[in-house]
């Protein structure tokens, strides 16, 4: 996968997460990707960015959103600026933008000029809300997106009140993930035509898109986003996170009957895929692994479940989840690849 796009170039424009995360992933691919920064403000403005690792990292030598890109100084509200990003434009591939609906056309950037300059170029326009929407022009952040979405009402504390998940959904899988895919469709649908074309993704269109299975369920089947909430984020004893003793966490994600059985049978207590059949037993479901998981360590239960069907799991450290730091996506995927290979 690292080749597959080396003859493409990406020119990016963008500074927050949606559009960066989708140049990144292009430029895992093989891609040429031009990052186009502001030279007067080269990394976006966060509130308490000065305390957040995250937010502070943006920009800097840790932010792995930047890797594998050049960066380009160019003030787009100047003449020359301007000028120079069109020269680039003529022998590009890809243009990414996440500018609000119209700015792009303020500063003399927008489709009609970027497809004249270059009828074979892709141009990829994230946005918050999409181009037609009432409040197209307004700002937002991906809560936001999940709140319109209806997906932010899905997640709950246990007192009900919804909460965001980092800013994993809206940005990285509605947005830059999104992006990646329809990009790719554009680039394959040129190789056909030889045309470029405008490609207007809107994240709170995309939420939805990833939503499509429950809001089929509830919205279509009738039943209430309740029996959502009930099973899959927290409500089936099965389907949950439990503390250890020594104050880890262990996460079982057990849907299916003979998953349970296992995490019984691990358990010493077959009693609970009986517990699990109808709803009126879950909360003696839960009693009882919520007992059991907190007698013994986070280690202790790793140990038990190593090599096991139950689908129970330990709950890593961001730094326990990536010890040798942060692989690229490519690289997972060729090194399962050659593992598979190498074992037929």
């Amino acid at each position: 996968m690292k080749t597959a796009l080396t003859s493409i170039k990406v020119i990016d424009i963008s500074v927050n997460a949606p559009g960066p995360f989708a140049s990144m992933v292009l430029a895992d691919m093989g891609a040429e990707v031009i990052s186009v920064v502001n030279p007067v403000q080269a990394k976006p403005e966060y509130a308490g960015a000065a305390d957040d690792p995250m937010l502070a990292g943006r920009g800097g030598p840790n932010d792995a959103l930047a890797r594998g890109k050049s960066r380009l100084p160019l003030n787009l509200k100047s003449e020359e600026g301007r000028a120079d990003l069109l020269q680039l434009v003529r022998t590009a591939d890809v243009f990414i933008s996440e500018m609000r609906p119209g700015k792009l056309e303020a500063l003399g950037l927008g489709w009609e000029v970027l497809g004249s300059e270059n009828p074979r170029l892709v141009l990829c326009e994230i946005t918050g809300y999409g181009s037609k929407a009432p409040h197209a022009a307004r700002a937002g952040h991906d809560i936001n997106y999940l709140a319109l979405s209806g997906v932010l009402s899905l997640i709950r504390d246990g007192q009900g009140k919804p909460v965001a998940p980092q800013n994993i959904i809206g940005d990285y899988a509605a947005g830059g993930t999104l992006a990646v895919s329809a990009i790719l469709a554009a680039l394959l649908e040129r190789g056909r035509t030889d045309k470029g074309q405008r490609i207007c993704l809107s994240m709170t269109d995309g939420v939805r898109y990833l939503l499509s299975d429950i809001s089929a369920a509830t919205v279509l089947g009738g039943h209430p986003e309740e029996s959502w909430r009930g099973s899959l984020s927290g409500g089936m004893p099965t389907y949950d996170t439990y503390a250890t003793s020594d104050g880890g966490w262990v996460a079982a994600g057990a849907l299916e009957p003979k998953f349970i059985a296992e995490i019984g049978r691990k358990l010493g207590w077959p009693e609970l895929s009986g517990l699990m059949e109808r709803k009126e037993g879950w909360p003696e479901a839960r009693k009882g692994l919520t007992e059991r998981f907190k007698a013994r360590s986070l280690d202790d239960w790793s140990s038990v479940f190593a090599d096991s069907d139950a689908c129970v799991t330990p709950v890593l450290s961001l730094a326990e989840a990536h010890p040798g730091g942060m692989p690229e996506l490519v690289d997972v995927v060729g090194q399962r690849a050659r593992s598979q290979d190498a074992t037929e």
